[in-house]
This record gives structure tokens, sequence and C-alpha cells, in this order.
């Protein structure tokens, strides 16, 4: 299951009544059985439709989704971001955002996050990695035939890519990928599921997740500075409720607390989006797959 890092939400107190139609919400499936929960604590009525997240924001910014969404959310910043950029999505208005730290949300109002999560170091069990304490630490030599990742076709890792671009600029960004590439005791795998297991065998000694299985014996180091990993939500621009997708933003939100991140220093996560065609060709040039 997906661990929410946030947005433990409370009961549905602030409306004063509930929209008579389904709301027609666009969710990646990985997400699907989270929402699906947390939408049956609440009094509206949702209509869900799933898919990859890439492919169900592609379909609401063509205008080909059937039924027409009224709200979206994706499993990271760079579909959301372009579904904004593209015109997909209409503000998100009200005091909905009034919480949303500025650094998960867009600038013009046009999207949040939904859910965050760190980017994390996790290193096996018994594993010595000496001072390493930072992901620029994993292209270190001492990490040589070390180091597993999981693929860049990963939206994670495409935002990971991009955000360190936004901070670290290009060439040294590459440098860094190159070498995290140098490092790998194995291909990248296909997904963080079979990279957490790797860790648990002690097949791999370090490498870069978003989460800890429970009950996982896996260590974990918090790098600094911290990068955030987001699920989106917006209103579409052409959705046929929009009062009450507003109202179940509204709600989806509401459990922000003022100063959400405790101080942690990140860009937004949309640069993810914005960067996601130079992380792209980096990781290419990097060969990193």
């Amino acid at each position: 299951m997906r661990p929410w890092l946030l947005l433990v939400v409370a009961a549905l107190a602030a409306c004063d009544s509930v929209p008579p139609a389904p709301v027609v919400v666009y969710v990646p499936s990985e997400l699907e059985e989270d929402l699906r929960k947390r939408f049956a604590e609440s009094d509206f009525a949702v209509t869900m439709v799933a898919g990859a997240s890439a492919d169900i924001s592609a379909e609401v910014i063509a205008k080909q989704d059937s039924p027409r969404a009224d709200v979206l959310i994706t499993s990271n910043a760079i579909d959301i971001w372009r579904a904004a950029d593209e015109g997909a999505l209409r503000p998100i208005t009200g005091n909905s955002l009034s919480n949303v730290p500025s650094e998960l949300k867009d600038p013009d109002g046009s999207w949040a996050a939904l859910g965050f999560r760190q980017v994390l170091i996790g290193v096996a069990p018994g594993a010595d990695i000496g001072s390493v304490a930072d992901l620029k630490g994993l292209g270190t030599t001492e990490i040589a035939g070390r180091l597993c990742l999981t693929s860049f076709d990963l939206a994670a890792n495409q935002a990971l890519v991009g955000l360190l671009i936004d901070e670290l600029g290009v060439k040294t960004t590459e440098r860094l990928v190159r070498n995290w590439v140098r490092n790998l005791a194995t291909t990248p795998f296909a997904d963080e599921t079979a990279l957490h297991a790797a860790l648990e065998r002690g097949e791999c000694e370090i490498g870069i997740i978003s989460s800890v299985p429970d009950g996982s014996s896996i260590n974990v180091i918090v790098p600094q500075p911290g990068y955030l990993l987001i699920d989106g939500i917006g209103i579409s621009r052409h959705a046929e409720n929009a009062d009450a997708a507003q109202a179940l933003v509204t709600w989806l939100l509401s459990g922000y607390q003022p100063d959400e991140l405790g101080g942690l220093s990140a860009s937004n996560a949309g640069i993810a989006g914005w960067r996601d065609e130079d992380a792209r060709l980096l990781a290419e040039r990097a060969g990193y797959r």
C-alpha cells in the first residue's frame, strides 16, 4: 500500500450539503485502493476512472476522457504539471490552498500535492557505507559496485533528476548521474518493490527509494537537502460538475497544517514537469535507463 505522509482527513463537517451528482475522478491505478477508502469516509458520490497516470492525464488534456473528468489525480508532479501547462485545469478557488506549502502547489493555483513523500537513501541491513549521507555521496568511488537504482522510466526518477538539474545545473547533475551509473551493482530495477527486495537480500548495499515497506529491515538515510515527490490533484477545465469537484478537492486538501514541511527546504514540485525534457535528455546521455 502506498504510504501517505499527510492528509489524515477529518470527517466532512465543513460542508453543509452534498452534491447530488457523482464527481468523476480520474485516478492512477496504484492509488485507486487508497482513494476508494478515503472517498468511502465522505458523503460525496464519486465515480472513479483508473489508469496509468500518464495515460489518464493525456486523455484529460486531449479532451478524450469519457466520462468527462471533473477531478484529475496523478501519481507524480510531471503529469499534473503538464495538464496545467496544456490548459487542461481550472484554478482551485476559495481557501483550498491556503495551508498548502508553496513548494507543494502551483503558483497559479491550478494544482496541489494530494500527498508527498521524500526521496530517501535505503541501506541494506549490516552494510557499511562509510560517510555517505546524501545523493552526491552515491557517486563517490567508495560506493562503486554497491549502488542500485530503479529505472529512469519511473516518473519518480524523472522528477528527481529534474529537481537536481534545477538546483545543481545540467553539467553538475549529469556528472552526478554518470557517477551513479558507474557505481551500479546491477541494471536498474523495474520498480521499487524489486529494489526493496534486493536491499533486504544484500544484493544491493545502498539505493535511492521513496518508501520503506512495513516490517522492513532496510535502514534509511534522509538526505539533505531534501527532495519531494508528490501525487497531484487538479480540477478539469471541462468539468461537468465543477462546483462538486471544487468541494471534493477542498475536502481532500483540508488535512494540511501550517508549516507542514517542518522547515524542509525544497524546490517547487512543479519544477519536475518544467525540467522533464532536460531530465530525459540528460539520462540518455548518462546511460541511465
